[in-house]
C-alpha cells in the first residue's frame, strides 16, 4: 500500500510541477501541457481543415483548452491526493462510527478537500494524516488561485491579439492594399506615426505568446482580426518598401528596421512550440495588383537576405498553424458563410 501513497505524492508533484510551469513563469507552459494542448490543436487541423465551418470550430477551441487545463490540473492533484490517503487503509475513517472509509469514500474526501469544501463526513485518523489533509487543502486552494489568475490575463492578451490584428488591418486589407494606402504621391511618409506603436504592440503581444501558450490557440473567425494574416500582409509590404523603394521615397528607416526586428521578434517567440521552418518561400505578393498602382515599388526587384527569406517561411508557416493559407493575405477580408 505504501507504494500507493509513493505513486500519489508522485501524480501531485508532477502536477503542481505542471501547474507552477505554466502559471508562474514567463517561458511557457509546463512540458505535459504544452504538448497535450499542442497535439489537441494539430488533431483538430487535421480533423477540420478542410471543412467549409473550420474557422467555426478552431475559434472555440482555445477557451476549451483553457477550460480543460484547468480541469486536469484538478483532476491530477485530487487523484494524486487520493492515492496517498490509499496508502494505509485507516488513514480516513468515517467521522461518526471510526469506521475505515473505502476506496470511494476516501476518493470523495480527497475530493472536498480538496476543494476546500469541507463537508466533514469523514476526517483523517491521526495527526501525520491531518497535516496531510490540511496540506491537501492547501493544495487544492493554491491551485484554484493560480488557474484563476493564469486564465483572466489570456482572455486580456486575446483581446489586445484582436486589436493589434484589426489595427494591422486598418492600414491596409493586404499587401497591396497597405501599399495603396500608405503612399501620398510623393513617397510613404504617412507610416511615420503608426510603425513606432505597431512595432511596440506586435513585441507586446508576441511576449504574451511566450508567456502564455495558450494565446496561440486563440482562432478568430474573420481574417481582419486574425494575427497570423494580418501579420504576414504588413511584413510583405514593409519588406517591399525596405528592399524596392528609393531612399527618399521611404518612411523613417529607423521605425520600419523597427518593426521588421518585431516581427522576427515575434516569431521566434512561437518558434518554440508553435510554428517550424515551412519548407518553402510562400508567393510572393500581388505583381499584377502592385504594378497597376503608381507608387514606386516592384515586386521583381523584391530581394532579401537569408534572415528575410527564412521569416518568410515561417510566416507562411504561422498563417498555416492558425488555420488559414497563404491565399488569404492577398485575398482581404475571409469570412465564413453566416449558417
Amino acid at each position: 500500500m505504501i507504494l500507493l501513497t509513493l505513486l500519489g505524492f508522485v501524480v501531485v508533484g508532477w502536477t503542481v510541477l505542471e501547474l507552477g510551469m505554466t502559471t508562474l513563469t514567463v517561458q511557457g507552459a509546463g512540458p505535459l501541457t504544452s504538448r497535450v494542448m499542442q497535439m489537441i490543436w494539430t488533431l483538430c487541423l487535421k480533423l477540420f481543415g478542410r471543412s467549409p465551418r473550420r474557422h467555426t470550430i478552431f475559434a472555440m477551441v482555445g477557451p476549451l483548452l483553457l477550460v480543460l487545463t484547468a480541469l486536469t490540473w484538478y483532476v491530477g492533484i485530487w487523484l494524486g491526493w487520493w492515492l496517498i490517503f490509499l496508502g494505509s487503509s485507516d488513514a480516513i475513517v468515517n467521522s461518526s462510527t471510526n469506521e475505515p472509509a473505502s476506496a470511494v469514500e476516501t476518493l470523495y474526501f480527497a475530493g472536498y478537500t480538496v476543494t476546500t469544501l469541507g463537508l466533514g463526513d469523514f476526517k483523517p485518523s491521526g495527526p501525520g494524516w491531518q497535516f496531510l489533509t490540511a496540506i491537501c487543502a492547501a493544495n487544492g486552494l493554491l491551485a484554484l488561485t493560480l488557474s484563476v489568475t493564469y486564465l483572466v490575463p489570456i482572455l486580456s492578451a486575446a483581446v489586445e491579439k484582436r486589436q493589434l490584428a484589426l489595427t494591422l488591418h486598418g492600414i491596409g486589407g493586404t499587401p497591396a492594399g497597405i501599399l495603396r494606402h500608405a503612399y501620398d504621391g510623393t513617397g510613404f511618409s504617412r507610416l511615420d506615426p503608426v510603425l513606432g506603436s505597431v512595432a511596440s504592440q506586435i513585441v507586446g503581444v508576441g511576449q504574451q505568446h511566450l508567456a502564455y501558450p495558450a494565446l496561440h490557440y486563440f482562432h478568430s473567425t474573420d481574417s481582419a482580426a486574425a494575427l497570423p494574416v494580418r501579420l504576414a500582409a504588413f511584413s510583405e509590404a514593409i519588406d517591399l518598401i525596405a528592399s524596392t523603394t528609393p531612399g527618399d521615397k521611404k518612411p523613417n528607416a529607423l521605425e520600419i528596421r523597427r518593426c521588421q526586428e518585431a516581427i522576427r521578434s515575434f516569431l521566434a517567440s512561437l518558434r518554440t512550440g508553435h510554428i517550424r521552418m515551412a519548407d518553402a518561400e510562400p508567393p510572393l505578393p500581388d505583381r499584377d495588383a502592385i504594378s497597376q498602382m503608381a507608387i514606386p515599388v516592384t515586386v521583381a526587384e523584391y530581394a532579401q537576405d537569408e534572415a528575410g527569406k527564412n521569416d518568410r517561411r515561417l510566416l507562411h508557416s504561422l498563417v498555416m498553424s492558425d488555420g488559414w493559407r497563404w491565399d488569404d493575405v492577398g485575398s482581404g477580408v475571409t469570412q465564413e458563410p453566416a449558417s
